[in-house]
């Protein structure tokens, strides 16, 4: 192989290796940083490990939280009994219901909400913009109850602004025939801003059909 050749061969395999490095430390200078957050579509997964997660798109926030959007996995989450939150009598239903979130910007108003159906805890819902919640996999037929506590984390802060908001709506609607979600009814919504200050919490009661 020519000199030069090899030179310039030697020379990339050097960048190739840096950028290897760096990369490497970044990645553990992520996991030592305290306070980051990690969340899976959504759903925190913080302290979760050895796992490989493919055919992912990776964004961190404004605070530094990691927001990893993957598709092909799906995160089912276990109340704080240790028990998964299991589905009820959803297949008796004739229509269909969801909690789907708005935000004005991911992690504004800090906060996390709890949801609770039926005095039954189902899952933690973040900040990030339109996630749905199938909820009529959790109502019964008849008077429902679902409610939402928003707590933030320790320290977690607003904004401070007014302008941001976090909202939850509960709504009956359908599944389009290209996967669009279309919500015919609104039956609540829970809405906290950046200028919130504490817990906040309400309960929607409706009846399921």
């Amino acid at each position: 192989m020519p000199a030069e050749s090899w030179r310039r061969r030697k020379a990339a395999m050097k960048s190739m290796k840096f950028f290897a490095i760096l990369l490497a430390l970044s990645a553990a200078s992520i996991c030592r940083a305290g306070g980051v957050e990690v969340f899976l579509n959504g759903v925190q997964i913080t302290g979760v490990r050895d796992q490989v997660i493919e055919k992912a798109k990776v964004v961190l926030d404004s605070n530094g939280n990691v927001h990893i959007e993957a598709p092909d996995y799906k995160v089912r989450e276990v109340s704080d009994g240790g028990t998964p939150a299991e589905a009820t009598e959803a297949s008796t239903l004739q229509k269909q219901y969801f909690v789907v979130t708005e935000v004005s910007r991911t992690n504004a108003t800090g906060y996390q909400v709890q949801l609770i159906v039926n005095n039954k805890f189902i899952k933690t819902i973040s900040e990030v913009p339109q996630y749905v919640v199938e909820l009529h996999k959790y109502l019964k037929p008849g008077e429902n109850s679902v409610s939402f506590r928003a707590i933030r984390p320790k320290g977690k802060k607003g904004s401070g602004s007014a302008e941001d908001h976090f909202n939850l709506i509960i709504g009956e609607g359908r599944t389009g025939a290209g996967g669009e979600l279309v919500i015919d009814e609104v039956l609540g919504e829970f809405k906290l801003l950046g200028s919130d200050q504490g817990e906040k919490a309400r309960t929607f009661t409706f009846t399921a059909r």
